[in-house]
């Protein structure tokens, strides 16, 4: 027999539509670092020359705010141990950005911090992502620079560009448990 289909559920498709509907219609005008690790170098330059436009559905895009929401307790949790977290740049007081080849390269990242327990002394790029139970699995079993790449090439290019030597990756799974790491 075959299986049925998961019943309506018109709330949730609805506000499915609202994040759709909010999501900017816009390129980026320059090659984010967030996707400089992708082994298809063709894929990259149809990326930065605007040839596809990569559309999220409304699930994904709330797993995107998520995360978003995510990072504003991380920076606490950090804080909670002693360190002193920047979370925005102070010049800007917007999120940090760094960017090469007069613009055409670059990228955010989620702050820098010192007094981080591991080396307390040596100021860090912090970058949070969140993960879903089977990619937090993954991630713990094969590391960061196996199971996401785009993520470790993301991080060096951020600590090239920013002159920091360290990154802190923490990596917090939508389930109860979370994870740091340093490197």
């Amino acid at each position: 027999m075959a299986a049925l289909p998961p019943p309506p559920t018109p709330t949730l498709s609805a506000i499915y539509a609202a994040y759709e509907a909010d999501t900017p219609d816009s390129f980026r005008e320059h090659l984010g670092a967030s996707i400089i690790g992708k082994e298809c170098l063709r894929a990259l330059w149809y990326d930065f020359r605007w040839a596809l436009r990569e559309l999220f559905p409304g699930r994904m895009l709330r797993l995107f705010e998520t995360g978003q929401l995510e990072e504003a307790r991380l920076v606490r949790n950090l804080r909670r141990t002693g360190a002193t977290v920047l979370d925005v740049d102070p010049e800007t007081g917007r999120q940090w950005r760094v960017e090469a080849h007069g613009g055409h390269f670059g990228g955010s990242f989620d702050g820098v911090a010192i007094g981080l327990l591991e080396a307390p002394k040596t100021w860090h790029l912090l970058e949070f992502k969140t993960h879903s139970a089977k990619s937090f699995a993954e991630l713990k079993r094969d590391g960061v620079v196996k199971s996401k790449p785009q993520h470790a090439a993301q991080m060096q290019v951020y600590m090239h560009l920013a002159g920091l030597a360290r990154a802190m990756y923490w990596r917090s799974a939508r389930t109860p448990t979370n994870s740091i790491s340093s490197g």
